[in-house]
């Protein structure tokens, strides 16, 4: 006689059956679930869950691109994901991270006019970020089917370029792969093959103006603690950023996890302003 329990078990995929302790927990955070203790009497029960929310996702989320196809390697961000950039009890925190950001940029507010800051204290600059749609995937509008950690985690892989601009220092980039584009000149970087591979697949590129009018050194800033956040091997930045005033004395896991909270607020922008793609012929 075969008892429910088993019965149960072997509904389950061989992958599922067989799937580790850690490896459980992990997926299930990473689909926007809190799993309790993972023990011999709830086992089961989170490999169900498991089960239910990989197919809710797989309903839901439209046919994705090869990943293996895209010149950057997205697969390799989620290691990163698993550790300082989970999703996780850190966003339990962001009204810490809100009066830390006011504290440390306080100094850009109101610049001492005796000192020189890099670039001067004119309030036109701003940090950017480029997206690859075709992660994305209109992601604002589709996220009513994802978890809040797929939404970030679909997010964070997006992102290829941090930057920080005044005026349309964006567009540049685009301009440059324009010219390559149209075989004035040469592949020169890991950003302009990017921004091809993504026309070449017939979409556009998403430019995110985030953390605008503030002085170039805050700019500065927020663009490196986003880039320390991410990573430099997971962008197209040829260098990684400069930090100035009190965030230039911290540790590389403070300036990680200020520049990933950076990244959430960022996220926040992206999912109210909406999803606009730049092709070849809007240059």
């Amino acid at each position: 006689m075969i008892t429910s329990g088993a019965s149960s078990s072997q509904n389950l995929p061989e992958e599922l059956l067989f799937i580790d302790d850690a490896t459980l927990r992990r997926e299930l955070r990473q689909l926007g679930d809190q799993p309790g203790p993972i023990t011999d009497t709830t086992r089961q029960l989170y490999q169900r869950r498991l089960m239910r929310l990989r197919n809710v996702r797989g309903t839901n989320i439209p046919s994705m691109p090869n990943l293996q196809n895209i010149s950057r390697n997205h697969a390799e961000l989620s290691d990163v994901i698993k550790s300082h950039l989970e999703f996780g009890d850190w966003l339990n925190h962001v009204d810490t991270y809100k009066s830390l950001e006011k504290h440390v940029f306080q100094e850009f507010v109101s610049p001492d006019q005796s000192r020189k800051w890099r670039e001067g204290k004119s309030k036109t600059s701003f940090t950017y970020l480029l997206l690859d749609s075709r992660i994305t995937q209109d992601l604002p509008n589709r996220s009513i089917h994802l978890t809040e950690a797929e939404v970030w985690s679909i997010f964070l892989n997006a992102i290829f370029y941090i930057g920080k601009g005044k005026h349309a220092r964006p567009f540049d980039h685009l301009y440059d792969a324009f010219k390559t584009w149209v075989g004035s000149s040469t592949i020169t970087s890991k950003k302009i093959k990017c921004i091809l591979d993504i026309w070449n697949n017939d979409h556009g590129v998403i430019c995110l103006h985030v953390f605008q009018n503030v002085i170039p050194v805050e700019a500065y800033t927020r663009e490196a603690a986003m880039i320390d956040a991410i990573g430099m091997e997971h962008l197209g930045n040829c260098k990684s950023g400069e930090y100035y005033g009190i965030a230039a004395t911290w540790s590389m896991q403070q300036k990680r996890k200020f520049g990933r909270y950076l990244l959430y607020k960022a996220l926040q922008i992206f999912m109210q302003e909406g999803e606009r793609q730049l092709f070849p012929h809007h240059l």
